[in-house]
């Protein structure tokens, strides 16, 4: 665990004064980075995700000059170094919210013009404005697709919130997808749920999702917060005893626990075999990994979470993982994330090992 630095430096006696303020006014950061970010985060091929929890960066500043990283921001990591891709009002800039919502799923879709971040909130938005809610699938282009409409092939009881996000399809397919969603509104789409499953037929792209609730009960559930869902074919891509090795208890009623699902990233062919994920909660026996890991299918390979955030230099470490997106669109991209990362040196080609 990274204990920090030394506190000598007169900057860094700054920086403690500055979060104590923060911390004080309990108010959080309202800083933008806007555009040019987010575009070199894409240009450096950076892994896109956010933390569970927030930190105070002494190590890089970010553009905006602010020290203060929320959970709520898009991070980066590429062979670059760290970013602060996105603020959270940057995000949420569309939609006329200055509060920071938090980050609970990410996928960042781009070509070589255009870039659209698609994600869901930890917390709905301020009662005046727009109406946001934590189980929405948003995008930094306007576009929203309330929880109850994401689910309607499922046949949902209500919101099961919103953990992870990923895109399947073309680039240009899935910002044409995008495009065409910006332009309905919440009534629209709850009016006529269905025409989001059109939409995704008529763009030839899928969603890929996972919830922060199991539906069902727990002796028969439909799926658990732990599984994979297809939104346009209405089913189960995966279950989490798919996922990860049989020899890890998970999976209701399989395994006797549902270890949640809280970040997916793939390529964009449609290959479960090209998945990295994270999980809620992690396992000590027989197998160990943590709720900060990045891992592959059947646990291929494991990358150590806490080296995603480590070159901003926060006091402590782990900080969770609550999202997890790339938007290299080339093939493969299961081994092509271990390889990456693998060469910033906190990835290992390895299987875990049982302890």
């Amino acid at each position: 665990m990274d204990r920090g630095v030394a506190p000598l430096a007169v900057s860094r006696t700054v920086l403690v004064l500055m979060v104590s303020i923060f911390l004080v006014s309990g108010g959080r950061a309202r800083a933008q980075v806007g555009a040019t970010s987010l575009q070199a985060c894409v240009q450096a091929e950076a892994l896109f995700f956010s933390t569970e929890s927030g930190f105070l960066s002494l190590g890089p500043i970010p553009p905006d000059g602010s020290p203060l990283v929320s959970e709520g921001d898009l991070l980066g990591r590429s062979v670059l170094g760290c970013h602060i891709c996105a603020r959270n009002a940057d995000l949420l800039a569309a939609f006329s919210i200055s509060e920071d919502l938090g980050l609970d799923a990410v996928d960042v879709v781009a070509d070589a013009t255009t870039r659209v971040v698609v994600f869901s909130t930890e917390v709905d938005g301020p009662s005046l404005g727009t109406d946001v809610r934590a189980g929405d699938l948003l995008a930094s282009n306007g576009a929203i697709i309330p929880n109850e409409v994401l689910l309607d092939a499922f046949s949902p009881t209500g919101d099961m919130g919103l953990d992870a996000v990923h895109g399947v399809g073309e680039p240009s397919d899935l910002l044409a997808f995008w495009a065409d969603a910006a332009g309905l509104t919440r009534t629209e789409w709850t009016q006529q749920p269905g025409q989001l499953v059109d939409l995704l037929v008529l763009h030839d792209v899928d969603l890929w999702i996972s919830t922060e609730v199991a539906a069902g009960p727990v002796t028969g559930p439909l799926w658990l917060a732990g599984d994979l869902l297809s939104v346009r074919s209405g089913l189960v891509l995966q279950r989490q005893h798919e996922l990860l090795p049989e020899a890890v208890p998970a999976g209701l009623p399989v395994g006797g626990v549902d270890l949640g699902l809280d970040a997916v990233t793939a390529d964009r062919s449609g290959q479960i075999s090209t998945l990295a994920f994270s999980v809620e909660r992690g396992s000590v026996e027989p197998i160990a990994f943590g709720e900060s890991d990045v891992l592959g299918l059947q646990l291929g390979w494991k990358g150590r979470g806490e080296g995603l955030a480590r070159c901003f230099e926060p006091k402590f470490l782990p900080l969770g993982l609550d999202a997890l997106a790339i938007a290299t669109p080339e093939p493969a991209l299961g081994p092509g994330i271990a390889a990456a990362l693998g060469a910033l040196a906190f990835l290992g080609r390895r299987r875990p090992q049982s302890r």
